[in-house]
């Protein structure tokens, strides 16, 4: 039997499985994928690969191109990741639980990425703390 077929640079998940054994479900990939087009950089495939608690991005440009890193990941990239993974749960392709495990990563790469907001009342305890106007 032929091996299975994979994206250039990547392994097939077949490969991944130790010999003589099926391939379980507990080490299988789940995938998203869409087009985007940037007037920019032209229409480009970007690919999500969603497993063992990490997001991997990856783009393609044109067909016999290779896939690489996708850099940066924007707020507009994850926001769409999020629409595609709310899809699956509806259908049972994702499990709530991976669906809230996607969330929690997103929410910890978006802190990590992104300064903190003001908790809620302080620009008020900021305000009282100053002069009031007109006084020196």
């Amino acid at each position: 039997m032929p091996p299975p077929r994979s994206r250039p640079g990547k392994p097939a998940l077949r490969s991944l499985a130790p010999r003589g054994r099926p391939l379980s479900a507990d080490i299988m990939a789940m995938e998203f994928g869409w087009w985007v087009r940037d007037p920019e950089e032209g229409k480009y495939q970007v690919l999500a690969e969603f497993h063992g608690g990490e997001v991997v991005w990856t783009r393609k440009q044109g067909h016999h191109q290779p896939w690489e890193p996708l850099e940066p990941i924007t707020s507009e990239l994850w926001d769409r990741l999020i629409d595609e993974a709310a899809k699956r749960v509806p259908r049972r392709l994702m499990s709530p639980k991976q669906f809230d495990e996607l969330k929690q990563i997103r929410a910890t790469a978006e802190d990590a990425n992104t300064p903190k907001p003001l908790k809620r009342g302080a620009y008020l305890k900021r305000a009282r703390d100053l002069p009031p106007p007109g006084n020196p």
